[in-house]
């Protein structure tokens, strides 16, 4: 496991300056540790905003290998991890849409001992250069209408809320979301 148990937690006021951060692309072998990192941020986060069956079904469906397998390959897609000290400590999944103008970030999370050390900001300019050197013009995402937190962040970030969308996911749920955009 490349994400230590003191790292799942609240950091001590100590523990909160990183010594070491770095990006780089995931491999293959690395994809378990991203599905128990967003298992364990998940469940940390989204009580309160979806249900726990929900929040189960969603990692079911989103953090399968072979999902996660199918951002590692090609120029169009990646799947960006942030280390700290050399714990992956935050990722990142994007690739560029059928409108080959537009790319989407995926997925983006950081575990919460973790944040407040830019880690987000650094894998939201990544997977920004990244699209852009993919030929997109504009950064897409969607966000829980509730997850204020998430929200503010992304505003900071330069996006801004462009629709309303909700969308049947099967199982009996529905992503509530916005759709944020931000232009590379």
């Amino acid at each position: 496991m490349l994400f230590s148990p003191e790292a799942q937690g609240q950091a001590p006021a100590s523990d909160v300056t990183a010594t070491a951060i770095e990006l780089k692309r995931a491999s293959r072998d690395e994809l378990p540790d991203i599905q128990r990192l967003a298992g364990v941020i998940w469940r940390a986060h989204y009580p309160g905003i979806i249900t726990d069956d929900q929040i189960d079904y969603m990692l079911d469906r989103g953090y399968a290998v072979p999902v996660l397998e199918g951002f590692l390959d090609g120029g169009d897609r990646g799947l960006e991890l942030a280390t700290v000290d050399g714990e992956i400590a935050g990722f990142a999944a994007w690739y560029v849409t059928e409108n080959r103008a537009a790319a989407k970030l995926d997925k983006l999370y950081v575990l919460q001992a973790r944040q407040r050390l830019g880690l987000g900001g650094r894998l939201i300019a990544r997977v920004a250069e990244l699209a852009r050197a993919a030929g997109a013009s504009i950064l897409v995402l969607n966000v829980n209408k509730h997850n204020t937190q998430a929200i503010r962040a992304y505003e900071k970030h330069g996006f801004a809320i462009r629709e309303a969308v909700v969308v049947d996911i099967g199982g009996g749920f529905v992503m509530d979301d916005y759709v944020m955009a931000s232009p590379l």
